[in-house]
């Protein structure tokens, strides 16, 4: 699926990037310093101004203000400088971050200070730190003092408590409002009945998109007719599949589809099928969790019991997940029901 494009506009952002498999990205003091260095740099060439910070050792939080429509441009070059940099110095190669940087823009200035207390309570939420000012790499401490910083919302913001749920609804709010550009005017993007949903989306991902797009989850449960914890649970568990999935994929699994193949294009019966094939036994153990051994068997029925070269696998699925007391001539004279099926419509 391709990417959706940014909303490139003068305003206010908050951007957060990741290091790769949650890896740290900040190894000593150093490094924190050396980034901070490089965003410097790169808001002069790009005219941008640091309302908020915090580095975390795996991630980033900033907030900016760009004067200037260059947003993907500008964090494009700070991300990659800093990469070449911590490759270089740690003697490492591949890539530094999860994937490209993610951004938030702020459509109401109402939003600002509520999303400064949350980028500067990180640190205490990460118990790294007991109180605001204390963690020398957020903005907040006032260690660092560099001309891109401009700290008016810092001095205004009232620190003394953590966000109330009213101010956490807010930034959930924000983060799911969707947003377009028609001529330069920017909207919010009207949401889709969620009859829209359900009608064209496997049940697990209707409720994942429609929450993602904006419904609440308990919006989502009256739909349905089940509770918002319910949802919880079907989110929950739709992320793990897909974590799941992302981790047989770039263990190169699916190498004969393309390489950034999805959970939903590949579809539940094909994840599930070569999860069994070559998963290692916590990811089947894991598998047979999220997807439930009813389920699981009816896949491996049809797709996988019947293939002489996983003989070997299919005997420890059988013996070990299914309770079958079976030896492996059982699997040399099974029928492989799709090629039965093909042909009887060959005939």
């Amino acid at each position: 699926m391709p990417r959706k494009p940014r909303i490139e506009k003068a305003g206010f952002y908050h951007i957060v990037n990741r290091g790769v498999a949650r890896a740290n990205i900040y190894l000593c003091d150093d490094d924190f310093l050396k980034f901070l260095e490089i965003v410097q740099d790169v808001s002069q060439e790009y005219s941008f101004e640091v309302y908020s910070f915090a580095l975390m050792t795996n991630h980033y939080h900033l907030l900016v203000r760009m004067k200037k429509p260059n947003l993907s441009l500008a964090f494009q070059k700070i991300n990659s400088r800093y990469s070449i940099y911590f490759n270089k110095k740690y003697k490492r190669v591949g890539p530094l971050w999860q994937g490209r940087f993610k951004s938030s823009y702020v459509y109401d200035q109402s939003y600002l200070q509520v999303l400064v207390k949350y980028i500067e309570f990180n640190p205490v939420k990460a118990n790294i730190a007991q109180k605001i000012g204390e963690y020398k790499w957020a903005m907040s401490s006032n260690n660092i003092q560099y001309s891109m910083l401009n700290f008016e919302l810092i001095k205004s913001t009232n620190f003394d408590k953590d966000l109330d749920e009213k101010e956490l609804e807010k930034i959930d709010k924000l983060y799911k409002t969707k947003l377009e550009i028609n001529n330069d005017t920017l909207t919010q993007k009207a949401p889709k009945n969620l009859t829209e949903y359900f009608e064209k989306l496997p049940k697990e991902q209707a409720v994942y998109n429609a929450v993602v797009d904006g419904y609440t989850q308990k919006e989502v449960g009256n739909y349905l007719g089940v509770s918002h914890v319910a949802i919880s649970k079907k989110m929950k568990i739709y992320k793990q599949k897909v974590k799941l999935f992302n981790k047989l994929r770039d263990k190169g699994v699916f190498w004969s589809y393309k390489k950034d193949i999805s959970y939903d294009e590949a579809g539940a019966k094909l994840f599930v099928e070569y999860l069994l094939k070559y998963g290692d036994f916590d990811d089947i153990k894991l598998g047979f969790e999220l997807f439930g051994k009813r389920y699981i068997k009816g896949v491996w029925d049809k797709r996988l019991k019947s293939d002489k070269s996983f003989i070997k696998t299919n005997l420890m699925l059988a013996r070990v997940f299914f309770g079958m007391d079976v030896e492996s001539d059982y699997f040399k004279e099974a029928k492989n029901e799709r090629f039965e099926k093909l042909k009887m419509f060959a005939s």
